[in-house]
């Protein structure tokens, strides 16, 4: 396992219909990790704005996005960030968001599994 602090994970909330424009971006990159993209609902802060706003159960509305991780370096990140921002950019709001949070640690489990395997055959 991989216990490195130099791993990252970086998250974003994108527009469905930039799925095709940020993943070809992302492939374009020289060290491109790999993701995984998931579909996700919620509000962001547009909601309130400007008063209170009280949520009831007949008026509650969600907007779908996509959320889309990668794990990579603490030196890719940055750049990572920067192609995802200006891929899935469109100027209007409800764009998304990106932010990162280190990972504490990394392990591929096809790697670690065939650690464990020779382990035991070795005994």
């Amino acid at each position: 396992m991989n216990t490195d602090s130099n791993m990252v994970v970086v998250t974003a909330l994108i527009r469905p219909h930039m799925e095709g424009r940020v993943v070809r971006a992302l492939h374009e990159l020289p060290n491109f990790p790999g993701f995984w993209l998931a579909e996700v609902r919620g509000q962001g802060r547009g909601r309130g704005a400007g008063g209170t706003y009280f949520a009831t159960e007949h008026d509650l509305v969600y907007q779908r996005h996509l959320r889309l991780q990668i794990v990579c370096e603490s030196v890719e990140a940055p750049n990572i960030c920067r192609t995802i921002a200006n891929s899935a950019w469109t100027g209007r709001r409800g764009d998304g968001v990106i932010f990162t949070a280190e990972a504490h640690s990394f392990v591929r489990i096809r790697e670690a599994g065939e650690r464990k395997r020779k382990e035991d055959s070795a005994e």
